[in-house]
């Protein structure tokens, strides 16, 4: 056989693998996937705002991973940086950003009570174990850390938050 013979054979026969291996959506199927509850969101939320929600990281709309509040991207377009206080409206779409992360591996640590939670592409991020820009915002062990791994774990009231959790605020009118 010659080798442009045996060349376009082997095209076909990959052109052929990949097209049986294809399966065509049909705008039907869906998956669901549990993830934790909105309920005990608000305290991550206060934490996640104030580490990685200014308008220079997650609190801006260029970002996958959207994190609304006081501090950065406002849901309402009438609303500046600074004022008025987060609104549960932020809070809400700072979880739904939140949960549709990786939502499938989420859904796994979540399902089994948070055991392996760096199987979560947002807790190696947040841990420094996967390449962040912003850094180490919550490193493994430390408070922040165990208030986001206790909510993905089912915790009910938020994880293990508390104020302490969420380190200095900018004030009004401040700039980190």
């Amino acid at each position: 056989m010659s080798t442009r013979r045996t060349l376009s054979v082997a095209a076909l026969l990959v052109a052929g693998a990949l097209v049986a291996g294809c399966e065509q959506y049909d705008g039907n199927s869906t998956t669901t996937v549990a993830v934790p509850p909105r309920e005990t969101f608000a305290p991550v939320a206060a934490l996640l705002e104030s580490h990685c929600g200014t308008l220079d990281c997650h609190g801006s709309p260029a970002r996958n991973l959207r994190i609304y509040g006081v501090n950065g991207l406002r849901a309402n377009g009438n609303s500046v940086t600074g004022s008025p206080d987060t609104t549960e409206e932020e809070v809400d779409r700072t979880y739904e950003s939140l949960v549709s992360v990786d939502p499938e591996h989420l859904g796994a640590v979540f399902a089994e009570s948070g055991r392996d939670p760096e199987r979560w592409l947002v807790i190696r991020k947040s841990r420094g174990t996967e390449l962040h820009t912003g850094g180490t915002p919550l490193p493994a062990g430390e408070p922040g850390d165990r208030c986001l791994t206790g909510w993905i774990a089912g915790g009910t009231d938020g994880g293990v938050c508390t104020e302490d959790d969420f380190g200095p605020k900018p004030r009004a009118g401040e700039t980190w």
